[in-house]
């Protein structure tokens, strides 16, 4: 008897012990493909005598189901009464057995970077009973499963992959990088709203009110021309962060001076602009669709490339400011720095996934809506003010 606790000691180990024996019986919350341990057990699955793997929070990847459809010794556990959870392995030849029992799935991250503990024993160690309490234990979780077909494999993988993007902000895994910092290190995700608004108001490169003021005058000309086609030059670019005669402060919350196509796009009265800008809605929720549709469209206005998610989270900041952060070389490296953000690489899937996305769940965005007039003018404009906290000139 013996606990085994490193995932490639605990792989090895059940390639080994599937190898070695006659038979197989398994139950598992959650299972993933490619792993070594999941493809000795898929190419011996002669072995299987019963298997049963739980689907539930979506964990268990559709390649599993692939693997098994039509497979009458695998079953899965497709609607659970509450969590399915157990890690049991049992492994038969003759009047020998194996027992694996703890914490790890048959999946990738228990055989990588997941804290496990397993309890392997044999006959040596346990009666007899023990095997055959086992054996039932899988055998009920088994007569509960269901054989899966194409037909289910199918709909689980279209469930699966539209999941995936709230299940990673559930574990706090923003986007591909792998260098987000945990939200509990990050100042800027558990900040208070009062927290947030003081330090708002300390902007020491920019006037308070004045921002404020600017983003309730774009607001306005969105509501009263919601087309921004339709806008005037002057508005049009104090939108874009352009020099212009209609306002003075038309470089906070992101210059765009410098962006000579971007310029030129806006000049020109590109008509991609606008209608990616008509993707984005005035009012309510702003969808990861929402903003898909917008860069899709944005895009065309640049056919020989030259755009980048500056210009096009500028608009966006000054279009829906309580939900986007123009993303430039003033800020881009302080709000990185306190997310854990790469800085470098920016594209725009990074900038959903890694900058919007935790904005989303930091608890100052999700704070209840002020009273006071002054804080509900820092409300509306709450992602946008980020830049009051991480501009550095």
């Amino acid at each position: 008897m013996r606990l085994v606790r490193h995932g490639n000691a605990l792989e090895e180990l059940v390639v080994k012990l599937t190898a070695a024996h006659e038979k197989i019986d398994f139950a598992v919350a959650w299972a993933s493909s490619g792993t070594a341990a999941f493809t000795e057990i898929s190419n011996r699955r002669k072995k299987i005598n019963k298997a049963v793997i739980g689907t539930h929070f979506y964990q268990t990847h559709p390649d599993v189901l692939d693997d098994f459809v039509g497979d009458k010794r695998t079953r899965f556990v497709l609607q659970p009464q509450g969590v399915f959870h157990p890690k049991l392995y049992v492994f038969t030849s003759g009047g020998e057995w194996e027992i694996l029992i703890g914490s790890a799935n048959l999946t990738r991250g228990a055989f990588d970077k997941n804290s496990e503990v397993m309890l392997h024993f044999t006959n040596q160690d346990a009666p007899d009973s023990i095997l055959q309490e086992s054996q039932d234990i899988i055998s009920g979780y088994w007569e509960d499963g269901d054989e899966v077909s194409k037909q289910i494999a199918d709909t689980y993988r279209n469930l699966w992959k539209a999941q995936q993007p709230s299940l990673r902000r559930v574990s706090s895994n923003y986007g591909e990088s792998g260098e987000f910092k945990a939200p509990i290190h990050t100042s800027i995700m558990s900040m208070s709203w009062d927290d947030f608004y003081r330090a708002v108001k300390k902007d020491p490169y920019h006037g308070f009110s004045e921002r404020c003021d600017l983003l309730d005058q774009v607001q306005r000309e969105f509501r009263d021309s919601p087309n921004y086609s339709e806008m005037s030059l002057g508005v049009r670019k104090t939108i874009a962060g352009l020099p212009n005669d209609y306002n003075d402060h038309w470089a906070w919350f992101g210059s765009m001076k410098g962006a000579g196509y971007f310029h030129q796009a806006i000049n020109n009265n590109d008509p991609h602009i606008s209608a990616a800008l008509d993707e984005i809605p005035l009012e309510g929720g702003i969808t990861e669709q929402h903003y898909r549709s917008y860069i899709e469209e944005f895009v065309k206005a640049f056919p020989h490339g030259r755009d980048g998610v500056a210009v096009a989270s500028r608009l966006l900041a000054l279009k829906r400011p309580d939900h986007f952060v123009c993303l430039d070389g003033k800020n881009r490296s302080q709000l990185c720095k306190d997310f854990g953000v790469k800085k470098t690489d920016m594209n725009y899937d990074r900038y959903w996934d890694e900058v919007i996305c935790p904005i989303m769940d930091s608890v100052w965005w999700n704070a209840p809506v002020p009273t006071s007039k002054s804080q509900l003018k820092v409300w509306a404009g709450r992602a946008a003010m980020l830049d009051a906290l991480f501009y550095q000139p």
